[in-house]
């Protein structure tokens, strides 16, 4: 009788199997558990880059909003002009126009770049004519301080020509309106009328 003997091999193999499959699951289960872990991260990650943009959106859309400057500047389009940009001009070519020089002002330190500054009358309407070194300072220093002059009024909620006072605020009439002219600026008594009116008069 033939007796079969036992697979000593396959017997002693399958405790090393069980091991092998066991360390299997193991390592699938702690690459689940990694793979978790960074798609959590990932998912933060992506949520905190949306705020950050959106805070980000929000803020460009605050500084949108904010600009009353942008309403005062278009508003000075209807009270200001500049004329005769290449030419150069004197007190002597206003009253040749047809200005009538009143008064010429000693202190001019709060008319900042000026050289001169005058005081008259045209057409019976008070006129401040300041005089610059070049068009260039005139469009730049004496813009800015003409319109501070008669910008005065929006600052305080007053309409457009409501103004403020020349030669540096300290004169005694308002002027509603000034223009440009060449190396000089004009600061007029009622409308911007009046202030083309005579730089036509002059450049002409």
């Amino acid at each position: 009788m033939v007796t079969s003997e036992p697979n000593h091999s396959t017997i002693s193999n399958n405790p090393l199997n069980e091991v092998s499959t066991i360390m299997h699951v193991l390592s699938n289960h702690a690459y689940l558990k990694h793979a978790r872990s960074l798609m959590i991260v990932l998912m933060i990650a992506g949520l905190s880059l949306a705020i950050a943009c959106g805070a980000s959106d929000s803020d460009s859309g605050g500084s949108d909003a904010a600009e009353p400057a942008a309403e005062v500047d278009e508003a000075l389009n209807e009270v200001s002009r500049v004329m005769f940009v290449d030419k150069i001009f004197t007190a002597d070519d206003y009253s040749a126009a047809g200005w009538k020089q009143n008064k010429q002002y000693d202190d001019i330190s709060t008319v900042p770049e000026a050289t001169e500054v005058y005081f008259g009358f045209y057409n019976a309407r008070d006129i401040e004519v300041r005089v610059y070194a070049s068009h260039d300072s005139a469009a730049t220093a004496g813009s800015t301080d003409a319109a501070a002059d008669i910008d005065q009024s929006f600052r305080e909620g007053g309409q457009v020509g409501a103004s403020n006072r020349g030669a540096g605020s300290r004169a005694v009439t308002k002027f509603k309106a000034f223009t440009v002219v060449g190396n000089t600026v004009i600061l007029c008594e009622l409308s911007l009328d009046v202030c083309v009116e005579l730089a036509t008069a002059v450049g002409g």
